[in-house]
């Protein structure tokens, strides 16, 4: 896996290296990870809106508390924004990393395991394309991604090879 992404990475072709880390991660991994990229990204960024601290603060709570009610607080928060903005996409993630799609009072409707993925894409994509480079901030969430949960500067083929790996 590592191989390929490096190949994605390599043929600047970053936006399809973030797809691919997000639907391989577990669920709450590809929150967290987005949670991070997008915690650093604003940190930099100028023109911080309100929504997107409020999105953040909601997926964050969430991962910290994967309560129905924070997760319904997430959901509810991004479609009120009608998934307008960075913020709004991030706090979808985690409002679709388990729980139902269907308002209280019905049936159940599991989210589809890959939504909380693609709303962390879409999040960690509309960021990216506020900034100077969009490739590169795109690279940037790839690799970070690659220091938390691979081995850095190593292939997983080379950490095969040599046995180091976890």
């Amino acid at each position: 896996m590592r191989d390929f992404i490096d190949r994605l990475l390599a043929a600047a072709l970053a936006a399809d290296a973030l797809v691919v880390v997000a639907r391989a991660l577990p669920k709450r991994y590809a929150i967290a990870w987005a949670c991070d990229c997008f915690k650093t990204a604003l940190a930099g960024e100028r023109a911080v809106t309100d929504i997107d601290r409020a999105g953040l603060a909601l997926a964050q709570q969430w991962l910290t508390d994967p309560t129905e009610e924070n997760r319904r607080a997430a959901l509810e928060f991004a479609e009120r924004d009608e998934f307008a903005s960075p913020g709004a996409w991030l706090a979808a993630s985690a409002g679709w990393g388990g729980g139902s799609l269907a308002p209280r009072g019905y049936d159940p409707i599991e989210p589809p395991e890959h939504l909380p993925a693609e709303a962390a894409v879409a999040a960690l994509r509309l960021l990216a394309a506020r900034s100077a480079d969009y490739e590169a901030m795109l690279t940037g969430f790839v690799r970070r991604a690659l220091e938390i949960f691979g081995p850095a500067g190593r292939s997983a083929d080379a950490t095969k090879r040599t046995g180091d790996g976890p």
